[in-house]
């Protein structure tokens, strides 16, 4: 029952307020100009609202509560998107506030790096200090890997061993890196070869094919073996660099012979990018003219007479032998044996040798008569080693030689040349002595070498009018970002100007009428057809102006009689206001 009773005097509020605004036609006038005013003022504002942008996306909690503390210090409007991971600011001010957080170190989600060893405390252990050293190297890596345009996030994992002084107990450390790129875009093999060359020269000792690079989605970007990596668009790219560069070469060549538009050029360069490692050690022989150098001379020689004592053993056969008399103290004996003496004495005196020497003492000795009967026996080695000259030549042949190169030009025999005869109008195009000296010029251009079978083909043929190639077609205009931007915005202040003249149509200029602040344009109710139809032209002046005047006097009265309606209907509904609206005239004529 009580419910009831509620809803009866809510219904009755209502029609009370209902019942005001009817008795009141300028408070509803004011009610409807104030709600005018706030919906175009909500408009206008949003018509003028900031264009948002990401400032960042993709941040840890941590992370985005420290950025949005520092913009509330900044008073900086932000919007949150994506669970709360994505902050945008207004688009005007994204590169300034990106620059102002980085001066602040935000956000920190990239890791830290060195500045990690600036605030250690005192005492630190070892084992300590290596772990932070590891967490920056593995943050500045992370950091210079986000640098790169495809990368908007980056992890870096560092497995350094522990060192050891025994070689075989030494292991090589290992890398991971996972990246985190823009959605639409992908890494080439090449920029996968600079991060695991990036990693790798930051960590000692840490090999190339060590480095693991592995993206968001768990697929495998880096190979095991940096050879067969080469394998890759690195050689393409390359041998279109060579091709492209002898190609401009001729292109710049002929241009001003022939002009640019009468040559097409197409070059096709053959590379060899096998590794080739050579090591050859060569001994040159030292004969001819050319002296050899003696390094070590070694010379041997051993006399034995062969003599032995003998006899009846006692004491004289245990003597020593007496020495022989000299020649020269027995001048007899020289001129008995000096026949004898001649032979030897030249023989000793031509080689020069000791050997030889002693040989003619001995068989001085025994023409004398003296150890006839012992046997003699010498022997004489002479070693000599010399100097052997020995040329050792590593070579290692450089990656990508040139091995063939064969060359297409075309000229355009229509455009070049003499004017032809009646029959065939356009030009006979270039001699063949020119055509040979445009030939030789474009062997020099491109290095041309028969040995390796170089080939050069240079004809001229007529072009065909027809365009080269079909052509792009422009954008849409419609797909121009600025245009979209302006359309959007001129679209607002258009809604804006809709809404404005519907409120003044449908609400405003309706209560303006009823509250007799305009004048009454359009025909009242219960007024005579005089009134509302114009009156038929007259000549009398004085007649029209009385039509007018009762004209008037008929819209008065028609009003009169409508707020007494309207003010009986609203004593019926509410006499409480009626009697409230009475006592207010009654005090004001006391």
């Amino acid at each position: 029952m009580s419910s009831a009773e509620a809803q009866a005097s809510t219904a009755g509020g209502m029609a009370d307020a209902l019942a005001r605004l009817r008795a009141s036609p300028r408070l509803a006038l004011i009610i409807g100009v104030a709600a005018a005013v706030a919906i175009l003022a909500a408009l206008l504002f949003w018509t003028r609202s900031p264009d948002y942008a990401v400032l960042y996306s993709g941040l840890a909690d941590r992370d985005g509560g420290a950025v949005l503390a520092r913009l509330d210090q900044m008073q900086v409007p932000y919007k949150l998107s994506g669970g709360g991971s994505t902050i945008m600011v207004p688009r005007s001010r994204v590169d300034h506030l990106r620059l102002q957080m980085a001066g602040d170190g935000l956000p920190k989600s990239g890791g830290v790096g060195f500045e990690l060893m600036d605030n250690q405390p005192f005492g630190v252990s070892e084992f300590a200090e290596k772990v932070n050293y590891q967490r920056a190297l593995e943050g500045e890596l992370a950091r210079s890997i986000e640098t790169i345009d495809e990368v908007t996030g980056a992890r870096v994992q560092l497995a350094m061993p522990k060192s050891s002084v025994f070689v075989r107990d030494r292991k090589q450390p290992k890398a991971s890196v996972v990246l985190d790129l823009y959605s639409g875009r992908a890494l080439t093999k090449g920029q996968v070869t600079a991060i695991q060359n990036l990693v790798a020269s930051a960590v000692p000792g840490l090999p190339v094919d060590a480095v693991t690079v592995v993206n968001g989605r768990g697929h495998l970007l880096s190979r095991g073996d940096t050879d067969q990596n080469d394998a890759d668009g690195t050689r393409l790219a390359y041998a279109a660099q060579v091709e492209k560069t002898y190609q401009q070469r001729i292109q710049d060549l002929l241009a001003p012979i022939v002009g640019a538009d009468n040559v097409r050029t197409q070059v096709t360069a053959d590379l060899d990018f096998s590794r080739r490692e050579r090591t050859s050690e060569n001994y040159t022989p030292n004969n001819g003219d050319k002296p050899a150098a003696i390094r070590s001379r070694q010379t041997n020689q051993k006399a034995d007479s062969g003599k032995q004592d003998g006899g009846i053993p006692g004491a004289l056969s245990n003597q020593p032998t007496p020495n022989a008399p000299s020649p020269i103290n027995n001048p007899a004996t020289q001129d008995n044996n000096g026949a004898a003496n001649a032979s030897p004495g030249a023989a000793a005196g031509n080689e020069n040798t000791p050997d030889d020497t002693s040989n003619g003492a001995l068989q001085s000795d025994g023409a004398l008569g003296l150890n006839s009967g012992g046997n003699i026996s010498s022997s004489r080695s002479n070693t000599t080693n010399y100097e052997l000259d020995r040329t050792i030549a590593h070579v290692k042949n450089a990656v990508g030689q040139v091995q063939r190169v064969s060359v297409a030009v075309v000229i355009n025999e229509n455009a070049i040349g003499t004017p032809g005869t009646d029959d065939n109008p356009g030009k006979t195009g270039l001699s063949p002595d020119r055509m040979a000296q445009i030939r030789r010029l474009v062997r020099g251009a491109v290095g041309y070498t028969e040995s390796r079978g170089d080939s050069v083909d240079v004809i001229q043929m007529p072009f065909s009018d027809a365009s080269p190639g079909p052509t792009i077609p422009a954008a849409a205009w419609w797909r121009d970002p600025a245009l979209q931007a302006l359309a959007i915005q001129t679209l607002k202040y258009l809604l804006l100007a809709i809404v404005a003249w519907l409120l003044w149509r449908r609400l405003i200029r309706p209560l303006a009428q009823r509250s007799g602040l305009l004048g009454d344009t359009a025909p009242v109710a219960g007024t005579s057809a005089a009134a509302t139809t114009p009156a038929p032209e007259s000549a009398d002046p004085q007649a029209e102006s009385d039509a007018a005047a009762r004209a008037l006097r008929s819209q008065r009265r028609a009003r009169h009689n409508d707020a007494i309606k309207d003010a009986q209907e609203a004593a019926r509904q509410d006499p409480r206001m009626v009697a409230m609206i009475v006592k207010d005239w009654m005090k004001e004529d006391v």
